[in-house]
């Protein structure tokens, strides 16, 4: 059960990498531990969860609330003991034994947070943003995407195909992930049945670059008007890789979409590093195309209550 436990927590923190970018954290010298960033308007709030090696077969995560704001008057403050008791009273409920609940954790915080405090983009534009107690903050540096010359031996990033009658249209990745010479490309196209995702995949290896990649990762998500969800995911050789990609789909509640992430192995094993480039180029993408609301506009947006 222990292992059942500790690959059912990875699979939910890769899933959260890939939701919540760099609002998540995980220290890869505590794996039974994880924050997530939230942005109210006195300042941010991390959640940190803990994983017992009974969760979630039997019980739920330990978790705390880290904040310290400061307000006019620099007099610093945090979360009431009343919002506080409210958050332990909703975080017990949602918990089903058996089923991850983080997710749900974090939307169902920040609507009892923002009702009680405010959004960030609520902040008075004087009002100092204080970070959290114990947190460090460290300038990010975005570099360009390197230039790759393979899968693009021709020197463009198109990939001409031949679709099928009526295929969906496909959205490609811009910029691909590339690590350690291994390059990762998404695929996004909207669709209205599992023909249409099969139909998509169809054209997708028509083109010989794709056709080429060691691996076209695929998964899909349609959810009907009565409220069936439909979906289906494909490793393609990468073993749980399509697993981890459509468990990536279910915690965004992607609808109405196939999303196939072709890899192009560079030659040095990636690890588990090469199911978040998976799921981050997919998410990448999907954001792209309106399938998740991107940036502080998601958190909140979660659903909350029990699974059922």
């Amino acid at each position: 059960m222990e292992d059942s436990n500790q690959s059912l927590q990875e699979e939910e923190c890769l899933a959260l990498s890939s939701i919540y970018g760099r609002d998540f954290h995980q220290d890869p010298h505590l794996p039974d531990s994880a924050d997530i960033t939230l942005h109210l308007a006195p300042g941010p709030v991390i959640l940190r969860c803990h994983f017992p090696t009974t969760y979630p077969s039997d019980e739920p995560p330990y978790y705390e609330l880290v904040a310290e704001w400061h307000n006019r008057a620099g007099v610093a403050h945090g979360i009431s003991e009343s919002v506080r008791k409210k958050v332990d009273e909703r975080l017990l409920d949602l918990f089903v034994p058996g089923q991850v609940v983080v997710f749900e954790w974090i939307a169902s915080l920040q609507e009892i947070l923002e009702e009680a405090y405010g959004r960030e983009d609520e902040r008075e534009p004087d009002e100092p943003q204080s970070p959290p107690a114990s947190i460090q903050t460290t300038p990010l540096v975005h570099k360009p995407p390197s230039p790759i010359s393979e899968p693009s031996e021709d020197g463009d990033t198109t990939f001409p195909m031949t679709l099928p009658p009526d295929c969906p249209p496909i959205t490609h990745s811009v910029n691909p992930v590339i690590d350690r010479k291994s390059i990762f490309i998404a695929h996004v196209a909207p669709i209205v049945s599992p023909a249409d995702a099969a139909t998509v995949v169809q054209a997708l290896l028509s083109n010989k670059r794709i056709m080429r990649a060691t691996h076209n990762i695929s998964a899909y998500r349609i959810v009907e008007n009565n409220g069936v969800v439909r979906q289906d995911c494909d490793d393609d050789g990468e073993t749980a890789a399509g697993g981890r990609l459509l468990h990536m789909l279910q915690l965004a509640d992607v609808r109405g979409a196939v999303v196939v992430v072709s890899r192009w192995y560079g030659g040095i094993q990636l690890g588990p590093a090469r199911f978040k480039h998976i799921n981050n180029v997919a998410r990448t993408l999907l954001e792209h195309c309106g399938f998740i609301q991107s940036g502080s506009d998601m958190r909140g947006k979660g659903k909350s209550g029990k699974k059922r």
